[in-house]
């Protein structure tokens, strides 16, 4: 079943046609609102080959800049910045830097980060990859993110953006591997969180659904091979919805952070909130529409968290494992359901019952192909979407969404069924 929320013109121009004069009330809206689809295309901040570095209003927190003392720590800062690696040492001179700009207020830190501009934020990167005579950088991993972190959050959108071009480790890399000349990054202007509550099918039938601002029907997986890792996100949101508020923020000069969990350890990832795009709609994972102004956009925001935690999107596009996935989420360790046991849909009703997560994976080489009669696509992952012990049944949802057929959107499977055409089945506590 394809589900529609939070786009009011997605909604409308499906319904235009049905409606006397809908269509000339159309037309006569996006005039006086000035958002028709040219208008609006050409707002959109797009960048081919490259990120959008644009101003965007900002209200910072804290007192008024003191421009002297900017200047002055700043200088101090780039100095140091510059100073030989190998005299005085990487990690030396990159706590000096810290200790200076840390007191700063956001106001007077973008004032630095903008003075900086790419060549200093650029050697402030290079700087934490430094490695010493044992081979080891002079920040590791997690302390480049935290530094990542502490700017993104702090700066104005300006300079979230102009970190992000100007330090590149701050941000996942996307090889598009098209060679079509046409995909770069976009700043959506969908909404990241707007609850309703309301759904509506392709037939305008009200269903339930969650009221929360990220609910696993605002899922539509895009053009990346990362069912693996959506799907085990639908399977968590749909267990626990209490779970996103805890792990999604965004921040009030635009980023967007998300929690990750390394061996059971959080790991927040600050990224600024541009997203894939090409073609002329957003590439990787979105809500309801590939239409980077009114699409869902947690989803990208998401698998961008990933992409970051893994080094790039390459990484995580050409598929993975759902137990690392729900691993990643939870912070938890994926149990495996015994396909062969005759109690097997019993134990995924008590399982749901319990507030875990089910994701499971189909047999084959590609989800290109298909099995099941057309159902499943082979070499894909499907959360479980629901489970009818009565009748020996479970539902798998796709993570692919509304540009799915209905025939693929969701699956049940009996259990022979579930023995002919999954791989396996994992599950985890989500609470």
């Amino acid at each position: 079943m394809g589900y529609h929320r939070n786009n009011w013109r997605q909604v409308v121009g499906k319904a235009a046609p049905f409606i006397p004069g809908g269509q000339e009330l159309m037309a006569a809206v996006d005039v006086v609102h000035g958002i028709s689809d040219s208008v609006g295309r050409n707002r959109l901040q797009y960048v081919r080959g490259g990120r959008p570095l644009v101003e965007l209003p900002w209200q910072p927190p804290g007192p008024p800049p003191n421009p002297q003392r900017a200047e002055a720590v700043g200088r101090q800062a780039w100095d140091l910045l510059f100073a030989d690696e190998k005299q005085y040492s990487a990690r030396s001179l990159l706590d000096q830097v810290g200790n200076l700009l840390m007191p700063l207020p956001p106001t007077e830190l973008d004032m630095v980060v903008r003075r900086f501009g790419t060549q200093g934020l650029d050697r402030w990167d290079a700087l934490t990859h430094v490695e010493d005579e044992h081979g080891e950088c002079a920040y590791d991993e997690w302390r480049q993110q935290e530094l990542f972190n502490w700017l993104l959050r702090t700066v104005s959108p300006y300079g979230a953006m102009l970190v992000g071009t100007g330090m590149t480790c701050s941000q996942p890399d996307d090889d598009d591997e098209c060679n079509c000349g046409d995909h770069g990054w976009v700043l959506p202007e969908g909404p990241f969180a707007k609850v309703d509550g309301a759904y509506v099918t392709e037939n305008w039938q009200w269903v339930s659904g969650s009221t929360e601002a990220l609910s696993w029907q605002d899922m539509d997986q895009g053009r990346f091979g990362t069912c693996w890792l959506l799907t085990s996100m639908q399977a968590v949101l749909q267990a626990n919805p209490q779970y996103a508020p805890r792990h999604f923020r965004q921040e009030a000069n635009g980023t967007v952070t998300i929690t990750l969990y390394y061996e059971g350890r959080p790991l927040p990832i600050t990224l600024v909130p541009d997203l894939p795009y090409g073609h002329g709609q957003l590439w990787g994972a979105k809500g309801h529409t590939a239409d980077a102004r009114y699409a869902e956009t947690w989803p990208g925001y998401f698998e961008k968290a990933a992409a970051q935690y893994h080094g790039n999107y390459h990484d995580i596009v050409h598929g993975g494992h759902p137990n690392d996935a729900l691993a990643l989420i939870t912070g938890r360790e994926a149990q495996w359901l015994d396909l062969n046991s005759p109690w097997l849909i019993q134990e995924i009703a008590d399982r749901k019952s319990r507030g875990q997560a089910l994701v499971a994976s189909t047999l084959g080489t590609s989800d290109r192909n298909k099995i099941a009669d057309g159902r499943l696509a082979g070499s894909h992952a499907y959360f479980i979407k629901d489970v009818d012990p009565v009748g020996g049944r479970i539902c798998l949802g796709n993570p692919w969404g509304d540009g799915a057929t209905r025939k693929m959107w969701e699956c049940w499977l009996t259990l022979q069924e579930v023995g002919c055409y999954l791989r396996r089945i994992c599950a985890v506590d989500t609470w």
